[in-house]
């Protein structure tokens, strides 16, 4: 992928420095040279086990978020996909994928869970893959979560996205301020 990028990342480049030095002639200092490395766009993998640009693209975007964002489009051609600024959604490698699958995305703020209807998923399947203790070893962890997963009640999802209108109100009341609480118990104090 570097072998791709690289010249199209240095043309960019090139057209962007060659537009900024323009009657600039007189100037001294040194002529800026073009580096190819982790800081200035060339791709790498982030050591470890957790969730890289690179899985998310291969193991998300690719096999499962892009064919259900195609599939959404032909009924709603104005689809567009939530990301929040996770590292592996931040990644200036993802955007070009998103262009090549001509895919629109939507980044969203860190700090609104409330108003990411996946959020409170989470919560309940830990509390419910918990409740007899915490699975012993990843195997028994991945079957414990798949079950919870592939038991969640469709009634659960629907509320939690039922209640998405209340909360964007809630935050509009607000202005957009820090002050907002989140959860169904501050929702049902305020109305």
């Amino acid at each position: 992928m570097n072998t791709l990028l690289e010249p199209v990342l240095r043309s960019e480049w090139e057209l962007e420095i060659g537009m900024a030095r323009i009657g600039l002639r007189n100037r001294g200092g040194q002529k800026p040279q073009w580096k190819w490395d982790q800081k200035h766009g060339k791709l790498a993998r982030r050591v470890g086990n957790g969730v890289d640009w690179w899985r998310y693209r291969t193991c998300v975007l690719l096999p499962k978020l892009f064919p259900f964002a195609k599939e959404c489009q032909k009924d709603r051609p104005d689809t567009i996909v939530q990301e929040d600024k996770a590292p592996s959604h931040a990644h200036h490698a993802q955007q070009r994928i998103y262009g090549v699958h001509d895919i629109q995305r939507l980044f969203w703020c860190g700090n609104s869970p409330d108003l990411n209807a996946i959020e409170p998923c989470w919560f309940w399947m830990k509390r419910t893959t918990t409740k007899k203790g915490a699975p012993k070893n990843r195997a028994q962890a991945i079957e414990m979560w798949s079950k919870c997963w592939n038991e969640l009640p469709q009634e659960k999802i629907q509320a939690w996205i039922e209640r998405i209108p209340l909360h964007i109100k809630e935050i509009i009341r607000l202005e957009g301020g820090n002050e907002y609480n989140e959860g169904k118990k501050h929702l049902q104090r305020s109305h």
